[in-house]
């Protein structure tokens, strides 16, 4: 053991680091008031539930639209104690619950080191690294649950690897339901913690053969279990789901893959983290780094560092609680690589913590072994070691400058001023479509479709009807207004040219481009991002494009996306059907006609190599019967005539049952290339 344990007593260098984080965070809140933006989406149902309309974001609407049960109940209990006068004043609240927290977390982590008898410089680089990381303290005092998310996660570390726990269940049931209690998605690092922990020599690290650790975790999971298992069971109850809407959401809108590729994605990932393509780098940078405006020398520091946390678990010779540790921050990387369709930044703290735990103790054990007589060795290590953290309290106070002006520009003085003037101009009813849903959803109080859909079950809907295209899913929800950024309208534009022309008309723009630009301060490229803003209102629903009443039943072909594709034609909404294919549209009772649109998209016979046709054919279905309503043979290569929307009408049998269908086929001529076949819902009458 190392015996260059700290002069001051442990309980005395506990209460330091906790100050430590506690201040630290304060003082970052002070500078920057920064808070996020996801902060309101949540804050918009914990002060719904405060002023008694229910834990919903929209009066009378059962939907989960948060993730964290502390994150959106503590800033209902902080709204409360202002006497429900201010909200200004319950965010302070929470984020004074939340630098106690942080606090926490720092106190809980050097207890660990001392329990292990790190010594002085490996607990005081653990405690100073933690409180000095720019994500960690940004996302515990601007509305997120980072700080009880690190508390919890500090405490069960400390529990399932300090030695000599009096009662080790308890406190490991304890921490393990506290997590759960701040991000349900806690299970990855309550698995991956005690799995590593049961592989890594356990008897080593907490005294107990891997017999003991299984009853430990059967105990704890029990605690753990009678202490979530309300909040499970009440959100079931009160929401119909135990699942967060804003996971449905966020998961409809990444691209589904097959087991095959995520296996293939897990053994790609130590080539990925070299090359910049996973998430490890991201731990130790700051919040969307990749937008630009860091240093490279930054950026190549951090992707050093991730690697080698990543793979001190695989090193025999490397003490158990520094494999532990690393274990699980590369199973974490793995889960944020691979599975969420983006690795949002406020992910990535307890990752940090992890790091932290892992490179600390490595500290511990190069000092122990370079010894006193060595002091050369031992400077070279903690020099080597201090480096980098000398690194990130520059970046920490870069990074305080960027979130003190994102606030001031973007968020308070571009994104609150537009819910403001949109709570003004809206009527009672509207909706609207946008991105960026937490200050303006909040301030303006409207019906809110964002993308992907946190607060709105229509619009998941809508995107599993027509794919992520947001020209197709404004032509689908029909919103009163829509609040985009320049480059949305562009791309809104280039699907859909008249959408933003003919239907919506722009009534204010709002920027502070040429402010944002004259600011000196790295990650300035962020703030760009959202500096200017345009409010369109709806001005003419004639101009929608035509849908239908009726759902294609079934959809085959060849070449299927993972998500619809949808074209416009005209004022058209048409499915792509890449021939050969088919699909089938139920009949409605008492259904005569059909009118059906079909045809080929523009890109078919204008871009090389170009279509050679393809044969289009209506199907009326019942049971055995089968007859042929139309059929023809479509050339937009080589037939002017048989280019975009074509249009047809066609009498249905008159003896069909319940059970008729219509069956659209496509097929293809000699070759399939470039055979994007789309077919228009019927409308039926």
């Amino acid at each position: 053991m190392n015996s260059r344990a700290p002069r001051w007593g442990a309980t005395d260098f506990r209460v330091i680091a906790f100050i430590l984080g506690l201040a630290g965070s304060l003082l970052f809140a002070v500078y920057t008031r920064h808070a996020w933006e996801d902060y309101y989406i949540t804050y918009r149902a914990s002060k719904n539930l405060a002023t008694g309309h229910g834990l919903v974001f929209n009066h009378g609407d059962r939907l989960q639209t948060f993730t964290s049960p502390l994150g959106v109940l503590l800033p209902a209990l902080s709204y409360v104690l202002t006497a429900r006068t201010s909200d200004d004043a319950a965010l302070w609240i929470f984020r004074g619950m939340s630098c106690l927290a942080f606090g926490g977390a720092a106190a809980l982590v050097a207890a660990a080191g001392q329990r292990r008898r790190y010594g002085l410089v490996p607990v005081g680089f653990m405690v100073l690294w933690l409180c000095t990381d720019a994500k960690s303290l940004d996302f515990t005092i601007n509305g997120m649950e980072t700080g009880f998310m690190l508390l919890f996660l500090s405490y069960c570390w400390w529990a399932l690897l300090a030695p000599a726990v009096n009662r080790r269940w308890l406190h490991l049931g304890a921490a393990w339901a506290g997590l759960m209690w701040t991000r349900p998605d806690s299970f990855i690092y309550i698995g991956l913690l005690g799995l590593a922990a049961f592989l890594f020599r356990p008897a080593v690290a907490v005294g107990l053969s891997r017999r003991q650790l299984l009853v430990l975790y059967l105990q704890a999971g029990l605690l753990c279990t009678a202490l979530y298992l309300p909040w499970f069971a009440g959100s079931w109850a009160y929401y119909g789901s135990p699942i967060s809407h804003t996971i449905v959401a966020k998961s409809s809108a990444g691209t589904p893959r097959s087991a095959l590729t995520l296996l293939q994605e897990m053994v790609q990932l130590p080539q990925a983290m070299w090359q910049g393509r996973a998430t490890p780098e991201a731990s130790f940078l700051p919040t969307y780094y990749a937008v630009g405006g860091w240093p490279t020398g930054l950026i190549l520091v951090a992707r050093i560092l991730g690697f080698v946390v990543a793979s001190l678990w695989f090193l025999p010779f490397v003490r158990t609680e520094v494999r532990v540790a690393s274990f699980a921050f590369l199973g974490a990387h793995a889960y944020l690589t691979v599975f969420p369709y983006f690795p949002f930044p406020w992910y990535l703290p307890p990752t940090l913590l992890l790091a932290v735990l892992a490179l600390g103790g490595l500290l511990a054990q190069l000092l122990e072994w370079a010894g006193r007589q060595r002091r050369v060795i031992f400077f070279i290590f903690a020099t080597v070691f201090t480096l980098p953290l000398v690194l990130q309290i520059g970046t920490a106070l870069a990074t305080s400058r960027q979130m003190a002006a994102e606030q001031s520009l973007i968020e308070s003085g571009n994104r609150q001023r537009i819910g403001e003037w949109l709570a003004t101009q809206a009527k009672p009813g509207d909706q609207v479509f946008l991105e960026p849903l937490g200050y303006i959803g909040f301030y303006s109080q409207l019906k809110t479709f964002d993308w992907p859909g946190l607060s709105s079950r229509e619009v998941v809907a809508a995107h599993r009807r027509v794919g992520s295209s947001w020209a197709m899913l404004i032509e689908q929800l029909q919103p009163t207004w829509l609040v985009l950024r320049p480059f949305e309208c562009r791309r809104i534009e280039a699907q859909i040219p008249e959408l933003l022309g003919s239907v919506y008309r722009p009534v204010r723009t709002f920027d502070v481009l040429d402010r944002v630009k004259a600011l000196d301060l790295p990650g300035r490229r962020l703030l760009e991002m959202d500096a200017t803003f345009v409010v369109y209102h709806q001005e003419n629903s004639d101009g929608f494009a035509r849908g239908s009443s009726v759902e294609f039943e079934e959809v085959k072909a060849k070449y299927m996306d993972p998500t619809p594709t949808w074209v416009v034609m005209g004022r058209t909404l048409m499915r792509m059907i890449h021939a050969p294919g088919s699909a089938i549209v139920r009949i409605p009772p008492g259904a005569r006609q059909a009118q059906i649109q079909y045809g080929f998209r523009r890109e078919a016979w204008t871009e090389d190599p170009k279509t050679d046709g393809a044969v289009f054919e209506v199907r009326w279905v019942d049971g055995a019967k089968s007859v042929v309503l139309h059929r023809r043979d479509v050339r937009p290569t080589t037939r002017e005539a048989d280019r975009g929307a074509l249009g047809i009408t066609v009498d249905l049998p008159a003896n069909g049952s319940s059970e008729a269908r219509l069956l659209l086929v496509t097929e293809p001529g000699e070759t399939e290339a470039k055979d994007w076949t789309c077919w228009a819902l019927p409308e039926f009458r």
